[in-house]
């Protein structure tokens, strides 16, 4: 029975110190595009996604400028002042 709750206890510790580091290494990046709109003489930006890594929203950006954020509300924040052509619509 003593063997048990040892076994137990190193299972649950092997689980609690991994978790988190299996989290820490599936970090999301949220992701927009920027391009310029020559007619209209502003930045257009896309809605936002979330990637893994850099060549995947490169991939997805096709050949506008990528911007990575840590959270949605950082994005939002930094749209507001650097997305003028949404603001016309």
């Amino acid at each position: 029975m003593n063997s048990l709750k040892r076994l137990v206890v190193v299972v649950m510790a092997v689980f609690l110190v991994a978790a988190p580091v299996a989290a820490s290494a599936q970090q999301i990046i949220y992701t927009l595009c920027q391009w310029y709109d020559a007619d209209r003489n502003c930045y257009k930006c896309s809605d936002y996604f979330s990637v893994r890594s850099q060549a995947e929203a490169e991939k997805r950006c096709k050949g506008a400028t990528p911007y990575y954020f840590p959270s949605v509300g950082a994005m939002q924040a930094w749209k507001i002042s650097n997305c003028t052509c949404d603001h016309d619509d």
